[in-house]
C-alpha cells in the first residue's frame, strides 16, 4: 500500500529517518512536517527510550479519493488521517487538520511509536488496551514541546490544572480511561488533554525513561496483562493512587517546575 502511495505522489523530502511523501503544490505543509519532526527527535528520544533515530513515512494526500486508493479502504466521515502501524506509516489530509500539520504529524507518530512498542491493541472500537491519559500523554510529549508557543501554551494548561484542582474538577481516571478525544465538551477535552500530558510528566520525572522502557516490555510480552497491573508493578501505584498523587502535585508545584 505504501508503495501505491508513494508512487501517485511526485515529489518526497527526507530527513534523518523520517520520508515525506506529497504532491508539489503541497511543499510548504511537507517542509513545514519536516521542521517540526525534526525539532521532535530529541524528545521522541527521551521519551521513548530509542537508541536509534526513530523511524516514520508520511504522505500528504490531495482528497479522500486518494487516500481511498492509497490504503485500500473508505475514508469514514470526519476522519482526517489513518496511521498503518506496521508500515510506520502516516497519511494526512491537511486542508482538514484541526491544528498545523506539524503538531498533528508529531503527535501522530507519537501514537505510532507508543501503539508499536507496546505491541497495543483495541478491545472495543475506539477502546484499547492501555488507557487513554496514558497513551495520549506520551504522544503529546513532543506534540506540545514542539508548538511555537509552547512555554505559553503548556503555562495556560497547568494554570487551569490548578484552577480544576482547587475547586475538585480535575477529570478522574476511570473517565480518562475512553478516549479523550471523544468527550464532547471542548474546554473539557481540552483539560483532559492537557492533565494527561502532565500526568505523563509526573512518570517521566519520577521514573525517567524506565517507566516507558518496562511498560512496553511487559505489555509487549503479555498480552493478557491488563494495563493497570503492568502499572503497579512498575510503580507500586494502581490508577486511582496515583492520580491522587497528580492532583496533590498540581497544588504544590510551580508551572515551570512542572514543564521541565
Amino acid at each position: 500500500m505504501t508503495e501505491s502511495a508513494a508512487n501517485s505522489l511526485n515529489q518526497k523530502f527526507e530527513l534523518r529517518s523520517y520520508s515525506v511523501y506529497f504532491d508539489i503544490a503541497d511543499s510548504l505543509a511537507a517542509e513545514e512536517l519536516l521542521d517540526s519532526l525534526d525539532r521532535a527527535t530529541p524528545v521522541f528520544k527521551q521519551v521513548f527510550n530509542f537508541q536509534e533515530e526513530p523511524p516514520g513515512n508520511f504522505f500528504i494526500m490531495k482528497n479522500e479519493d486518494e487516500m481511498e486508493q492509497s490504503t485500500g479502504s473508505p475514508v469514514k466521515v470526519g476522519e482526517v488521517l489513518r496511521i498503518l502501524y506496521q508500515n510506520n506509516a502516516i497519511f494526512l489530509l491537511p486542508d482538514k487538520l484541526d491544528t498545523g500539520i506539524g503538531e498533528v504529524a508529531t503527535r501522530e507518530l507519537g501514537h505510532m511509536f507508543f501503539n508499536n512498542r507496546v505491541n497495543e491493541r483495541e478491545l472495543a472500537l475506539r477502546q484499547w488496551r492501555t488507557p487513554s491519559w496514558l497513551r495520549e500523554g506520551f504522544a503529546l510529549q513532543a506534540a506540545y514541546k514542539i508548538r511555537p508557543d509552547s512555554r505559553e501554551w503548556l503555562q495556560a494548561g497547568w494554570g487551569r490544572l490548578q484552577e480544576a484542582q482547587k475547586g475538585g474538577q480535575l477529570i478522574k481516571p476511570a473517565i480518562l480511561s475512553k478516549d479523550i478525544n471523544l468527550i464532547p465538551d471542548p474546554a473539557r477535552r481540552q483539560l483532559a488533554l492537557y492533565q494527561a500530558f502532565y500526568m505523563v510528566r509526573l512518570l517521566l520525572g519520577i521514573y525517567c525513561d524506565s517507566f516507558f522502557t518496562k511498560y512496553s516490555t511487559l505489555m509487549g510480552a503479555l498480552e493478557d496483562m491488563e494495563a493497570e497491573t503492568c502499572f503497579r508493578q512498575i510503580t507500586s501505584f494502581d490508577f486511582d493512587k496515583f492520580f491522587s498523587l497528580f492532583s496533590d502535585w498540581v497544588q504544590k508545584t510551580n508551572a515551570w517546575s512542572a514543564m521541565e
